[in-house]
Formats: C-alpha cells, structure tokens, sequence
C-alpha cells in the first residue's frame, strides 16, 4: 500500500467517524452531564448539553449565580457584603464537592412520552458528626459585628464538617428515541445551596 493511499484511506475514516453523529446519552448519563452543570459549573458538561440541545445553557457565569443566591445583589463594599462573598466561594467549593451520580434507573414508558426515574447520590456535609463540645459565642456579640461572626462561623463549619450520603432520585423524559432526556423535577440550584446550609439547631 502505498503511503499517498494509505493517507487517503485514513482521511475517508476520519471523515466518515466525524460525520457519524454521537448517540444520544442514557437517562444515567443524561443527569450526570446535567449534574456537572448545575450543580458543579463544569464547563465541558454545559458544553456537551449545548450541543445537545441546540441551545446557550447559562446567561451569566455559574459563580456569578453562586454568588447572587448567597449574597443577593448587594452592590457597597463593605464588612457584610465581603463576608457574604467569603461565604459564596466557600458554597461554591462545597457545590462543586457533591459529585452528584446517578446509581441506575428503572423505565416507565407512557404511550406519549418515555420516562426513567434516575437514582443517585450526592455527598453533602454531615454537621450532625461534628464535635459539638466546642462553645459558639457568635450568638454573644452585638449587631452586624455578631452577625459577620455568625457568617465566618458558617464558613468554619462548612470547611470542617465530614461528608454524608444523600440519596434521592428524578424524574427523566423525552418525547422519542432521538429526543435528549431532560430532568422534570431536578431541585434548582438554590435549594442544593439551602441543603448545604442546613446547619444543626
């Protein structure tokens, strides 16, 4: 075989692979790539999902979100509102750490619509293990000042706290065979921030 062949049959391969379109993910896979989006800003998943489904997935950068869920749109700079960001970028690390997985998933295929309910798990912090022999005096201190402790606490905590499992499953469906699976009852973005928060009494 000559080398000008071989270069031509190698062309028509790759020409051929890159014509073949990819084959439209499994329900698991579906809220995986939709997982690493929403809930860990993973620029290739958003990427994959674009591609998907013909469309932009965000309007504004996914620390931006973060940060406009914790903070709110508080625009001086002062004491309060970095602390707030403190506590955004502490969130976002502890989104980004959920790793959020499907487990499998079992077919309920209507006459209109196909559907799966996806299982999976995510790590989220397990305040209820941790040591609760030290004292918090945030309570203590007067005004804004015992309110910028009570934030550098939260943060403390989120650092320190181990990992737990929480289990859950969704809600996946798709009109046909060559439609993208697409979560119907996934919780939004700010209610995964209010479960990372959820901080013992």
């Amino acid at each position: 075989m000559t080398p000008r062949l071989l270069f031509f049959l190698l062309w028509v391969a790759s020409t051929a692979a890159a014509q073949t379109p990819a084959p439209t993910p499994t329900p698991e896979q579906s809220f995986d790539l939709f997982a690493r989006f929403m809930l860990e800003g993973d620029a290739d998943a958003e990427a994959r999902i674009a591609a998907l489904t013909g469309m932009p997935m965000r309007t504004e950068r996914w620390e931006d979100a973060v940060d406009r869920m914790v903070v709110g749109e508080a625009s001086a700079d002062n004491a309060r509102t970095r602390a707030g960001r403190d506590l955004s970028r502490q969130v976002a690390l502890a989104l980004r750490q959920t790793h959020c997985r499907s487990t499998g998933s079992e077919r309920h295929d209507g006459e209109d619509v196909q559907v799966a309910i996806v299982a999976y798990t995510c790590q989220v912090p397990d305040y209820a293990a941790m040591d609760k022999g030290t004292p918090d005096d945030t309570a203590s201190a007067p005004g804004d000042e015992g309110e910028l402790a009570g934030v550098q606490h939260v943060i403390a905590l989120l650092q320190r706290a181990p990992w737990r499992v929480h289990a859950d499953s969704v809600v996946m469906a798709r009109l046909n065979e060559d439609d993208v699976w697409t979560t119907q009852d996934m919780p939004p973005l700010q209610q995964w921030i209010e479960l990372l928060l959820a901080l013992p009494e």
